[in-house]
């Protein structure tokens, strides 16, 4: 069953419901499932077919929707680049897969000029949307308007390969994640059960749309279900917050960063958000703060959300009706088991930290042309996720740090999260990061990096202060030091092996 297939069927059953706003252009199901036929039969005349790899270098525009589905389509499969990433970083990508077709746009011809006079000479063929300056590519738009729309879908199995999506490491290699047409289907499905999703949903498309988190759960779940997507090139709080009053949005998806700017908007009141009826956060852990604020400041609930690209991604959402518990990411979707396990292996109890693992359909067929690192996190159909956290009473999975920045001094586990968590709970500090540095009587020592808020002047004493009001002595950070920013990766998270100070 070919992933593309979700697509067709939603355009066949309303051919005449809007499926995408961009800007002042409104394109139905009916117009996108032609524009897919035409680019799918247009790519399978230039010798693309079963198995072709076609990157793909695009925000969060039609183009991009229509490249991916029409790549699945004609049986290839799909490897979506981050547009945030430097050249350098792209072509260590294009060439790990060795693909030898990408479709981009004027924006990035940079990337394109760099990427001609790279090491990457398997690249023959670069499709290129509006941009005449660029010689010797394939016109976008000329391969559109010469190819008929009549394109059947190839028929796939469901254990072939339909996205390889590059998984942010913060280190320099890359590794990218062979997700299925199953892995995939299977994860929109549950998404959309599990949020109910409706034809009537207005989607915000903001999340970038070649991360796993925007892909499924805002782009495939909303084409999925018939609903209408909104798409934003850019994350601009004034412009989302204009669109989601004047599109009616109903369902919001974001990172924890973008709820963060939208709630400290100077205008967030002047708008009308009240046509939103699910909030939801994921790809990094959502201070309490700012769960509080939201709720007690907007009158919102937020629904937080775990997930990582080897899932499809997502694994586990607060339910939309019931108990709404903070600081947890809710409990597994439908048809997906979570354990929490020892360092040994060992299942433990409800209410004890170990290592978050996890089971279903929507676990990837493994890291491309890496097997050991896929042996390494998949283990008798579990993959361990290197998350750390922990199950209560009722299921609920909580999450609080990864494996690898675990910090032992003197012998006590401490959490970054949890720490973190205090620090943003200062009123003149946005965001945090706590690292251990090595020790030589205990080990580690706790060591935290801090941005304040603009024209603050809060003092590395000051801060020592209130973490020792609010921390037990041995987790108190012992160093501070204070940067101006933090680099991310696509999910909002940030990358501590790229803190400057």
């Amino acid at each position: 069953m070919n992933l593309a297939h979700i697509l067709e069927d939603t355009a066949r059953r309303n051919p005449a419901a809007p499926a995408l706003i961009f800007g002042h252009e409104t394109i139905t199901y009916g117009d996108l499932i032609k524009r897919v036929k035409r680019l799918a039969g247009a790519l399978a005349g230039l010798g693309l077919g079963e198995g072709s790899r076609v990157a793909l270098l695009m925000r969060n525009v039609p183009e991009f929707i229509v490249s991916y589905y029409a790549v699945l389509s004609m049986g290839g499969t799909v490897v979506p680049l981050c547009y945030m990433c430097l050249a350098e970083e792209v072509e260590k990508i294009v060439c790990d897969c060795a693909t030898d077709t990408l479709i981009t746009n004027f924006e990035f011809d940079d990337v394109v000029k760099q990427l001609r006079a790279s090491s990457c000479a398997q690249l023959t063929r670069i499709i290129v949307s509006d941009c005449p300056e660029l010689e010797d590519v394939i016109n976008y738009q000329k391969l559109m308007e010469e190819a008929p729309d009549d394109f059947s879908v190839v028929e796939r199995k469901g254990g072939d390969v339909a996205v390889l999506l590059y998984a942010p490491t913060g280190a320099k290699v890359v590794r990218g994640c062979m997700l299925t047409h199953d892995n995939l289907r299977s994860n929109i499905e549950m998404v959309v059960e599990a949020a109910g999703f409706v034809p009537e949903d207005v989607f915000m498309g903001v999340l970038p749309f070649f991360a796993a988190y925007g892909q499924t759960v805002v782009m495939n779940a909303s084409l999925c279900a018939g609903s209408r997507l909104v798409l934003q090139e850019s994350f601009i709080p004034g412009e989302v917050l204009k669109a989601i009053q004047q599109e009616k949005v109903t369902v919001f998806c974001g990172v924890p960063t973008m709820y963060v700017y939208i709630i400290n908007h100077p205008l967030i009141y002047q708008y009308d958000l009240s046509s939103v009826r699910l909030w939801i956060c994921g790809g990094a852990p959502l201070n309490r703060e700012i769960f509080e604020r939201w709720n007690n400041e907007l009158g919102f609930k937020i629904l937080e959300g775990y997930g990582l690209t080897e899932a499809s991604p997502a694994v586990t959402m607060q339910p939309k009706e019931g108990v709404l518990k903070p600081g947890s990411v809710g409990k597994p979707l439908s048809g997906i088991e979570v354990r929490i396990v020892s360092e040994e292996g060992h299942e433990l109890e409800s209410g004890e930290v170990g290592e978050v693992i996890i089971r279903g359909p929507n676990l990837m067929k493994g890291y491309f042309e890496k097997p050991e690192e896929t042996a390494a996190a998949l283990r008798d159909g579990w993959l361990y996720t290197g998350d750390m956290g922990y199950l209560d009473e009722d299921g609920y999975l909580y999450i609080v740090g990864r494996k690898k920045d675990l910090i032992i001094r003197g012998g006590f586990n401490i959490y970054p999260r949890e720490i973190e968590e205090v620090l943003v709970s200062h009123p003149l500090i946005t965001e945090a990061a706590v690292v251990g540095v090595p020790n030589k009587y205990l080990g580690e020592e706790v060591q935290a990096y801090v941005k304040l808020k603009p024209g603050s002047q809060l003092t590395e004493e000051q801060i020592l202060e209130f973490c020792e009001e609010k921390l037990p002595y041995y987790k108190t950070p012992k160093f501070i030091k204070f940067v101006r920013s933090f680099k991310k990766d696509p999910s909002g998270q940030i990358v501590k092996d790229l803190i400057e100070e």
